[in-house]
């Protein structure tokens, strides 16, 4: 008597889980399908589109020797001046002006007592370690508040 009770009850959730799995099975094969027939324009200014211009560091690690590979800069001009004339042409010297150099903080490692600069040079910031070479400055001594470089054979201490 008691299993019959149950049954009377289970038997119409059953109908109702089916019914509705069939449904959703009948609305997914045999309904048309709905598209979007919206669109949308958009005008774009070709005056306010800048030219993208970019340079490739390449500094790295060579994966297989295991060390840095210089790169030399090939000169043109000078090139075809010395296959032009036989004359002797001495390179003039320029002295480029100190690019803007701020000290930002250091990181410390307590485990190893490696200390990291926060530096910012031309207004690009950077991670330097001593003896590191950012835009030409060498990175001399990292301490607290202070950090001492050096451009072109000029020393100086920038602090925060």
């Amino acid at each position: 008597m008691k299993n019959k009770k149950t049954l009377y009850y289970i038997l119409p959730l059953i109908i109702l889980v089916w019914g509705f799995v069939f449904f959703q099975l009948f609305g997914y094969f045999f309904s048309s399908p709905t598209y979007a027939t919206e669109t949308v324009q958009e005008l774009v200014n070709m005056d306010e589109i800048k030219q993208d211009t970019f340079s490739i560091v390449a500094n790295y690690r060579d994966p297989f020797l295991g060390k840095k590979v210089k790169f030399k800069q090939r000169s043109t001009s000078l090139s075809t001046a010395k296959k032009s004339s036989k004359k002797t042409i001495k390179a003039i010297k320029v002295e480029k002006p100190w690019p803007a150099v701020a000290y930002n903080g250091m990181i410390k490692n307590n485990n190893s007592d490696r200390r990291v600069g926060i530096v910012n040079v031309n207004g690009k910031e950077y991670l330097v370690k001593e003896k590191d070479v950012v835009s030409e400055v060498t990175i001399l001594a990292i301490s607290k508040n202070k950090v001492d470089v050096r451009f072109q054979k000029e020393k100086k201490t920038i602090t925060k």
